[in-house]
């Protein structure tokens, strides 16, 4: 389980007990979106960025940057990460 929150972060969850088993820290604004992908997680946020992180380590793997306005919205399905943002357009990464 993760949430995403305004004050920059991300947090990772045990679903089962409640309790917090890392807080994820690399974005410059408030994480809006957050999303499963596989054995990383993937969040977008008002720094215009997708994150995706190693969900065991809570590193960052890698940054994705191409959006000119808040990023909105993340979904995956398969290899494809797709991120909506504010700026009217849908950008598709395959990372």
């Amino acid at each position: 389980l993760v949430t995403a929150s305004d004050d920059k972060t991300l947090i990772v969850w045990d679903g089962a007990t409640g309790q917090q088993l890392k807080q994820l820290r690399g974005h410059d604004g408030g994480v809006n979106a957050v999303a499963w992908k596989g054995d990383q997680i993937v969040s977008g946020a008002g720094d215009k960025s997708v994150i995706v992180w190693d969900a065991a380590s809570g590193q960052q793997a890698s940054m994705l940057e191409g959006h000119a306005d808040t990023v909105c919205s993340v979904a995956v399905e398969g290899s494809l990460i797709v991120s909506g943002s504010g700026d009217g357009t849908a950008v598709v990464w395959d990372a």
